[in-house]
């Protein structure tokens, strides 16, 4: 096929033949950008949500502005892209955001289409009530006289059928949306992640938080930033970045923001102390 050719034609024709270059890292382009685009939600508080003002705050709008700064040089550098929660998975994968920062809970489902970083958030399934329904366990929802609000998203309604086969679904798109059905006496009861059910049963005193012993509620849960998988230097940098933040060099922003948003103390740095090693 190369007989006759000059060397350096015949290498030229190898170069072209072979594999396409690598693809720019996102983590190159970003930097090129200079900005950063992040998919949020606008309606979990206090993870993400709109305040008096109209500005969006809360534990994961502090995170993105950290890792702008961290990475830019500037907090203000990053650009939310407010998604529902089946809109989130495809903002990533189309390349219309960098990440996703969406109180999204890590399974091994989700894993086959979408990269995780490192959690930087234990939570847990909680279920809220209306103090008016009258029931305790989450195991008397399940009658046909109660509607019960979730999220339009496949684990919380395997969860509902597995647990709840007789309750009334009620599936919505946010968790504000839980919250209103609930609140305006469409549904009796909503099931939510803990930090954004901690929010809501404080400040709604006519709301419970239903006990969720011996189901599959009562388990830890692990959110983390999503991202388009195949980008091995953009995800080690989010990966590195909450590691930092979990356990290392940001951990003290880590309890400054648990402390300001989730109103309590983080889980510990280590589990032991380094200081004796």
């Amino acid at each position: 096929m190369y007989r006759g050719l000059p060397f350096s034609l015949l290498l030229a024709c190898l170069w072209l033949s072979g594999p396409a270059r690598a693809q720019e890292s996102l983590l190159d382009t970003v930097l090129k950008r200079d900005k950063l685009i992040v998919a949020t939600y606008s309606t979990s508080p206090p993870l993400a949500f709109v305040d008096d003002n109209g500005k969006l705050v809360g534990f994961e709008i502090d995170m993105a502005h950290e890792i702008a700064k961290d990475l830019l040089g500037d907090p203000e550098k990053v650009e939310f892209v407010v998604v529902q929660s089946d809109g989130r998975f495809p903002a990533a994968l189309s390349g219309k955001v960098d990440f996703g920062l969406c109180s999204t809970t890590i399974y091994p489902d989700r894993a086959v289409r979408i990269a995780f970083t490192r959690p930087y958030l234990d939570t847990g399934g909680s279920v809220i009530a209306r103090k008016d329904a009258g029931i305790k366990h989450v195991k008397e929802l399940n009658d046909p006289k109660f509607t019960y609000a979730i999220l339009n998203v496949p684990p919380a309604i395997a969860r509902a059928k597995l647990v709840l086969p007789q309750v009334k679904q009620l599936l919505l798109d946010s968790p504000s949306a839980l919250f209103l059905a609930v609140k305006t006496g469409r549904a009796q009861a909503f099931a939510i992640d803990k930090p954004i059910a901690d929010y809501y049963e404080g400040e709604n005193p006519d709301l419970v938080r239903l006990d969720v012993s011996g189901t599959p509620f009562d388990f830890v849960f692990q959110d983390a930033i999503f991202l388009k998988p195949g980008d091995f230097k953009w995800w080690l940098f989010l990966d590195t970045w909450v590691g930092e933040l979990r356990g290392g060099s940001r951990y003290e922003r880590y309890v400054e923001w648990y402390r300001k948003w989730l109103k309590r103390d983080p889980p510990p740095q280590r589990f032991y102390d380094y200081n004796k090693y």
